[in-house]
């Protein structure tokens, strides 16, 4: 549930897909043009859906706590969307009136791919990430989705709307089409987008605390711009606070970026410089970040036992509670898990009256970061049923539905694949500072507030974002006067407002100083009644809020917004790491003699000792209703 790509240019997708024709019982090659013309044998396969034969279960395996789950005491009232996707297909689909779904969860990749091996489970579709996937290709494991679903959509009476194709970001979706993997049994280049459906992706950081009390004697700015390196996590400065992943992947990651650091530094400088193009910069620090030959693999163990010595601990989970109850002051994180921590902190922060200088931050290092998906897939297996094949392709279109991945995202805290207007609208509420003004939300009474005025028909006109202007560009008319809807009196105090009405100027201002973020490279083309590249710009006051000592802008760290969305320059420094492919077996070698290294005797105790003193603040925090924020639940789809 954590790992991602995306590299800046794009390969054009095949024009024509081969289905390996195990899931059909028949040793014949069926193919699908990219005109949709569909294979009289395909259509056949397909015509066999209208009464499917076979078992109505379909089977799903999913990392945990990684899809949208019914919890009405945090206001997520909606039935599970396992439960939702029975409901839709019953009423839909009249010939699955029996349909039930097993789902299943794991923890690892290397957990799934083994239950995979050992044949001890079945699955029509499993959600591993990049590498997993790769590595399924590889052993020639994985059944072609790409072609069904194409072949599905042709079939107008099947209702089936490929959702994915036309709803995922065309810059995730393109990007994901583009990674490879050469199969070892056909020997041939194959590409993931045949393969997968993606689901969520982000990046790999490190999140820290700059007020984090073992660092009380330094600045918390210049740890800001310290933590724009990965070279701070090797520094006396920060030792005794920091814990890294216990993933060899993504902590082997890091130690590259140290070992091969003057290389990349270099390269970063001339992409600077526009000594070097955004692409052919890519291309080469994605080299040095997958390399795994012996030398690298000796050079990254001596790194990496260095860092163990300047370190708290490893983890895979807690980082996310440890970093926000003070047991650790930085940590090696995903972008989903960094999002949740802040969230936590600021949440607990405002309960307790606490108002930190700077608070929680994240950092997509300048030299390189990676960057991570998960996907959808379907492994080979003689027995699936045609009902089962069929079941597979609605439930991938299910998710990718705008309305379930928002609420997928809204749940977990992960960045969907998927664009379109109800995201679009998710991320607003989330993100963009004008819904400040826009909606005015009564915790108490938990109901939302329009803002409007009276146009000079005396008619009721509601404020929408483009509303917002520049001095002197205004879109009202006469000046008017604001009004917050419901409200009566002196119930709110926003800005200049005087009771329960504002004036315009005052009101719909854009401030200067509020960052334009510009997301047109995620959502443009995925937009029903919104339009690319203006409805897709968004104005922040933290996005990257901090600078570095000589007042440039520190471009590597942000808040919640900069997790979830990075700009399109991080992406450009961001790599997918590969399969590792023969030389697994070394890398892993090596991660377990670095991890066959005794933890020193204080950093038990010290673990010991803080366990116990914060366990009751544990438990407080575990049990605190999930981090959202007070979004807005049904949004106009246009200006009023």
């Amino acid at each position: 549930m954590k790992k991602i790509f995306v590299l800046p240019s794009f390969l054009a997708i095949s024009l024509s897909f081969i289905i390996n024709p195990v899931i059909f019982g028949s040793a014949q090659f069926i193919k699908v043009s990219a005109e949709n013309a569909v294979d009289a044998d395909l259509k056949d396969f397909i015509d066999g859906f209208k009464n499917p034969d076979g078992s109505q279960t379909l089977r799903l395996l999913n990392w945990e706590d990684y899809i949208y789950q019914y919890d009405p005491e945090n206001g997520h009232e909606e039935p599970d969307l396992i439960t939702q996707f029975e409901d839709y297909v019953k009423e839909n689909y009249p010939q699955f009136a029996n349909v039930n779904v097993v789902y299943s969860t794991t923890d690892t990749n290397e957990t799934m791919l083994n239950e995979l091996a050992t044949g001890k489970a079945s699955y029509d579709l499993i959600c591993p990430s990049d590498y997993g996937i790769q590595r399924l290709m590889r052993e020639n494991s994985l059944v072609k989705i790409k072609p069904l679903m194409d072949a599905l959509e042709s079939i107008p009476e099947y209702n089936f709307n490929n959702n994915y194709m036309h709803y995922g970001s065309n810059y995730m979706v393109e990007a994901l089409a583009n990674i490879s993997a050469i199969n070892d049994v056909t020997g041939e280049t194959e590409y993931l987008g045949e393969y997968a459906v993606g689901y969520m992706w982000g990046t790999l950081g490190v999140i820290f605390n700059p007020e984090y009390d073992l660092y009380s004697h330094i600045n918390p700015y210049e740890m800001i711009n310290d933590m724009a390196d990965y070279s701070s996590l090797w520094s006396e400065k920060y030792h005794g606070g920091i814990s890294i992943k216990d993933s060899m992947r993504d902590t082997y990651f890091v130690g590259l970026a140290e070992t091969y650091k003057q290389e990349l530094s270099t390269l970063l400088d001339d992409y600077n410089k526009n000594l070097i193009s955004a692409e052919e910069y890519n291309k080469q620090i994605t080299e040095i970040l997958n390399r795994c030959d012996q030398t690298t693999i000796d050079k990254v163990k001596e790194k990496l036992i260095e860092l163990k010595n300047n370190i708290f601990g490893l983890e895979v989970d807690s980082g996310k509670q440890d970093i926000v109850t003070g047991t650790i002051g930085v940590n090696l994180a995903w972008s989903g898990d960094s999002v949740y921590s802040m969230d936590l902190a600021d949440e607990y922060n405002d309960e307790h009256g606490i108002e930190p200088e700077v608070g929680l931050c994240y950092s997509v290092p300048k030299t390189g970061a990676n960057i991570w998906f998960d996907g959808w897939c379907m492994p080979k297996d003689e027995t699936r049923s045609e009902a089962q094949v069929y079941l597979s392709l609605l439930f991938l279109d299910f998710i990718s539905d705008p309305a379930n991945a928002s609420q997928n995202t809204d749940y977990i805290g992960y960045t969907s694949f998927i664009g379109g207007d109800d995201m679009l609208d998710l991320m607003r509420d989330w993100y963009d500072i004008r819904t400040d003004y826009i909606y005015y939300y009564d915790e108490e009474n938990d109901e939302y507030y329009d803002v409007y005025y009276y146009d000079e028909n005396d008619n009721q006109v509601f404020v929408w974002y483009d509303d917002f202007h520049f001095e002197g560009e205004s879109k009202l008319n006469n000046d008017p006067n604001l009004y917050y809807s419901n409200l009566d009196g002196d119930e709110i105090d926003l800005l200049d407002e005087t009771g329960n009405q504002a004036k315009y100027n005052s009101f719909l201002t854009i401030n200067p100083e509020w960052e334009v973020v510009d997301l047109s490279y995620f959502f443009n083309d995925t937009l029903d009644e919104y339009e690319n590249n203006v409805d897709t710009i968004f104005y922040s006051d933290c996005y990257l809020p901090f600078s570095y000592d000589d007042g440039t802008k520190n471009e590597c760290v942000g808040r919640q917004f900069f997790c979830q969305f990075p700009d399109e320059q991080t992406i450009n420094r961001c790599v997918i790491m590969q399969d590792f492919g023969a030389q697994n077996d070394a890398i892993r070698i090596m991660w377990e003699d670095f991890k066959a290294n005794d933890i020193q005797i204080w950093v038990i105790v010290l673990f010991v000792v803080e366990i116990v003193a914060i366990a009751g603040l544990i438990t407080f925090l575990l049990v605190k209703k999930r981090i959202t924020y007070h979004l807005r639940k049904n949004r106009r789809k246009q200006q009023k």
